[in-house]
């Protein structure tokens, strides 16, 4: 996974992180990143197997640079999720060596909200930027 901010690149290819560390070692909370994002000119970047999609703030959704027909309620869905990546990419990024039950927190809303838009809206029913294990 390629994560991008303000000009900035952190690669998560594939592999789970074991995520803080307690005084007993154990892990805070596991998770697997997958498929690049990246945020540039306001807009959230989505790439998939090889198919680039768009997020403006408002909501609207672009497959490359084909505009895509949503509904009130879908629109409404991913500018709420354009806004919990705008919070969550700069702590996630802050966050990669430490990790503690904020982010873990943090990553579990992020998956809720992919699942909730993977069956809403028929063209990103496979995006998923991480997995919560």
């Amino acid at each position: 996974m390629l994560l991008r901010v303000c000009g900035y690149q952190l690669a998560v290819v594939g592999f789970a992180l074991s995520l803080g560390a307690q005084a007993s070692d154990a892990p805070v909370c596991q998770f697997e990143w997958h498929n690049s994002l990246s945020m540039q000119d306001g807009a959230l970047n989505l790439e998939l197997k090889g198919e680039s999609f768009q997020i403006q703030p408002s909501g609207q959704l672009y497959f490359g640079v084909h505009k895509v027909q949503l509904n009130d309620e879908q629109s409404a869905l991913l500018a709420d999720y354009h806004r919990l990546m705008l919070d969550d990419l700069p702590y996630t990024l802050s966050h990669s060596q430490l990790i503690d039950q904020k982010l873990c927190d943090q990553v579990a809303m992020r998956q809720a909200k992919e699942s909730e838009i993977q069956s809403q809206i028929p063209a990103l029913k496979r995006w998923q930027s991480v997995t919560l294990n």
